[in-house]
């Protein structure tokens, strides 16, 4: 693992542990606060909204408040990733969401006709708003916290990792659009981590000039954030780094011939402008992992703890990655029977194949 970035700083790290956190279990979760800042004299974080979950238990959202001096110093809306441990059907909703990338629509707030999103992060971004907690949706409770004058100049952030960090960039715009119209207009700051792109060229523009100060961190390891704008990317990720490694076939057939059908569909993202990149280093994947050493090593580079550690931080949970992996372990039949690993002619076809696709892709 590599030095730490020099900028982190202790928001990020601290929106990190929340977005730890919102992967634990649900009823787990309020007994997780109060959470302390990084570093003396930052207050804690206490729970004030949720948790909250869609019926299908697809998504979870939560608020935090973090108060200190006899002062609320932030509000955090927490959004979840993809949980491999809950329901099927919430699973389902939440694999729908991650892969519904071939086809978009317009955003459910105001923007400029060529702004796209995908139909998976605008569904899964129906289900966030949708949550109710005690009675109060989430711009509801925002709304009521913003309406009180003293609360007027407290930040929002809004944050999640994964899945929870593409649908931040969409529940972000459109918290900004409902307090609006209530005449509040808090100043909002979204940070992600690890976060799939969510949509087209002006998704992304018009993103990063709503909120110039957003941080958005991506592994340069990880082949999540790689979803969708740079998908050819994803299966020579681990060549050069550490013993080359190459995915299993059925893994690099799925990117390139989703890559494809994308192009087939006619739609393309790109990722937020300025996003910084965290460097990643080779973290030395489980051989017998059922699913094999390519797929240990990018679930390690995806795990929060892996960005933990790059930022420089403390983590509070053990990872979502580790409660996966634990529901994964039963596995008979292992997904790397046609292994390519360390077969320099086949990486070497690979990469021109890669490279010619990438010249004659529409997107």
């Amino acid at each position: 693992m590599p030095n730490p970035i020099a900028a982190a700083d202790p928001a990020s790290i601290s929106l990190l542990q929340l977005c730890q956190i919102s992967y634990l279990n649900p009823s787990a979760i309020p007994a997780a606060f109060p959470l302390g800042w990084p570093v003396p004299g930052g207050g804690s974080w206490s729970l004030a909204w949720g948790p909250a979950q869609d019926p299908s238990q697809a998504n979870l959202a939560y608020v935090a408040v973090r108060t200190g001096g006899g002062q609320t110093l932030s509000v955090a809306v927490v959004v979840r990733g993809t949980d491999w441990d809950g329901s099927f059907l919430g699973l389902w909703n939440e694999i729908v969401e991650d892969l519904g990338a071939d086809s978009q629509q317009a955003p459910p707030w105001a923007a400029p006709s060529d702004v796209l999103i995908s139909s998976g992060t605008a569904a899964a971004l129906t289900r966030v708003i949708g949550m109710t907690s005690g009675g109060q949706s989430l711009a509801a409770f925002l709304a009521g916290f913003y309406g009180n004058a003293a609360n007027r100049q407290v930040p929002l952030q809004v944050t999640g990792h994964s899945l929870g960090a593409c649908i931040t960039t969409v529940l972000a715009p459109w918290l900004q659009a409902q307090l609006g119209q209530q005449g509040l207009s808090p100043a909002i700051v979204p940070t992600t981590y690890a976060g799939p792109t969510a949509g087209n060229q002006a998704f992304a523009d018009a993103f990063r000039s709503a909120f110039p100060t957003a941080a958005c961190y991506r592994n340069t390891l990880d082949v999540v954030p790689k979803a969708m704008a740079e998908l050819l990317e994803i299966p020579l990720i681990y060549l050069d780094v550490g013993p080359d490694i190459l995915p299993p076939v059925v893994i690099t057939s799925a990117v390139v011939g989703y890559d494809g059908w994308l192009d087939w569909c006619g739609v393309s993202y790109a990722d937020i402008p300025d996003s910084v990149a965290l460097p990643g280093g080779w973290l030395t994947p489980d051989g017998s992992d059922p699913l094999g050493p390519w797929a240990d090593e990018a679930l390690q580079q995806h795990h929060t703890t892996t960005y933990m550690a790059l930022l420089g931080g403390a983590s509070v949970t053990k990872g979502e990655v580790a409660m996966m992996q634990g529901r994964l372990a039963p596995a008979t039949r292992p997904l790397t029977a046609r292994t390519v690993s360390n077969n320099p002619a086949y990486a070497a076809r690979l990469k021109s194949f890669l490279a010619a696709r990438r010249v004659g892709g529409t997107r």
